[in-house]
């Protein structure tokens, strides 16, 4: 990736007040976060197919996909919370049982909080995203075992 287009990210980063950007490109990823008010550069990772950890504060995700398993994704671009407030358990974690209607996540969007609800009962198989990141219009945010 070139740094150019780095610094430009890092620049939308700053000029749109957000608090991280999570951006893959081929075989790159490329995670820009604010520290202390600040925007700082974390270094490029390859991805080599390995979606485990690609920096030090993204979610672990589990390579096994059932073939069942339903994704639900963002309906919006925005910043989502994985639990109501700071300190709080998350709405949803590995292993929960959902059913329809369920508050998933919120996803924060124009200063709107959009509660994400489950759009079927099921077992949580994944949680796609880390709290706080900011996440594009289609991006899964959990998959769902029906």
């Amino acid at each position: 990736m070139d740094t150019n287009k780095i610094n430009e990210l890092a620049k939308i980063l700053r000029q749109n007040q957000l608090t991280k950007l999570d951006l893959t490109e081929g075989d790159c990823r490329i995670v820009l976060e604010t520290a202390g008010g600040r925007s700082m550069e974390v270094p490029v990772v390859p991805v080599e197919n390995k979606p485990e950890i690609l920096v030090e504060t993204a979610s672990v995700v589990e390579k096994k996909e059932s073939s069942d398993a339903v994704e639900q994704k963002s309906p919006l671009v925005g910043t989502v919370y994985l639990a109501p407030q700071v300190g709080a358990e998350p709405f949803v974690k590995v292993g929960d049982q959902v059913k329809k209607g369920d508050v998933l996540c919120i996803v924060e969007s124009m200063k709107m909080f959009n509660n994400i609800e489950a759009e079927l009962d099921g077992t949580i198989e994944a949680v796609c995203v880390d709290n706080g990141q900011v996440v594009e219009f289609g991006q899964p945010l959990v998959r769902i075992l029906p």
